[in-house]
């Protein structure tokens, strides 16, 4: 028998390991369903519905919905957060609460999320922006390994989460994003939205960003900043050197 869960509060860590010592390799975000795979003490090796991703969470923050509900939930078009100040009210628990971009909001009928045990009601929920907005949004955004937030966000993560609130689903890691949408030859070609991918000095995909345009790139290194890019790669202005090689560019938006 299978047993599902969602994600109640603003974001769970989802760990490498069953430990809290252990890397976060990614999170999952307000309204996120999952399968749970296995039991292992006081944790959950899950798989997310999102992106296929699998990792581990706290037992603590384990939420159940029926498979009915698991069902629906991915039969049905999201609404997706794309701003932040978005807040939820906990019916249950009698407490607000604000949830971060790229969440999900699998709302009933009456604008309501009844997933489980659970009951929320949207109490601020602001416009959606353009994906322009949505970049620029996230500009000073700290570097975390594995985060998916604006508390704090990786390469892939940023991609991945941009997307996220322009209806596109984008896989987890770098490498796996590079699988995705068609080939660009060159800088020349490129338009606002297109994919950047680099190397190491082993061939192997490491880092990713969002193009701009032919010459700028914005990406989450160290902090989510804007840089320069030529057929090299990226160049740090602030450091005055090249960062990352360039090893493909990508376009998964059909406009």
């Amino acid at each position: 028998m299978a047993f599902y869960g969602f994600c109640n509060i603003a974001l769970i860590p989802l760990r490498k390991q069953a430990s809290h010592r252990s890397e976060m390799v990614s999170q999952l975000l307000f309204g996120e369903a999952y399968e749970i795979m296995e039991y292992e003490n006081d944790w959950l090796l899950i798989r997310t519905h999102f992106d296929q991703y699998e990792g581990y969470i706290d037992r603590n923050q384990l939420s159940l919905i029926r498979e009915e509900e698991y069902i629906r939930y991915y039969q049905k078009q999201n609404t997706i957060v794309s701003q932040e100040n978005t807040s939820l009210f906990d019916k249950r628990r009698n407490f607000s609460f604000q949830i971060p971009p790229g969440a999900s909001l699998p709302l009933s009928d009456n604008q309501r999320i009844s997933m489980g045990a659970e009951w929320f009601e949207i109490t601020q929920l602001p416009p959606a922006k353009s994906m322009e907005e949505h970049l620029h949004s996230f500009i000073n955004t700290p570097y975390l390994w594995g985060g998916r937030s604006p508390l704090g966000i990786d390469c892939s993560g940023f991609n991945q989460i941009i997307f996220k609130m322009s209806g596109i689903r984008l896989q987890r890691d770098a490498s796996q994003q590079a699988k995705q949408g068609i080939d660009i030859d060159n800088l020349e070609q490129v338009r606002c939205g297109d994919l950047a991918f680099f190397q190491n000095n082993n061939g192997f995909i490491t880092h990713t960003g969002i193009l701009l345009n032919k010459q700028s790139i914005i990406h989450a290194s160290g902090k989510v900043r804007i840089d320069k890019i030529d057929k090299k790669g990226i160049f740090n202005l602030e450091k005055e050197e090249y960062s990352h090689k360039l090893h493909s560019i990508k376009r998964v938006l059909s406009k």
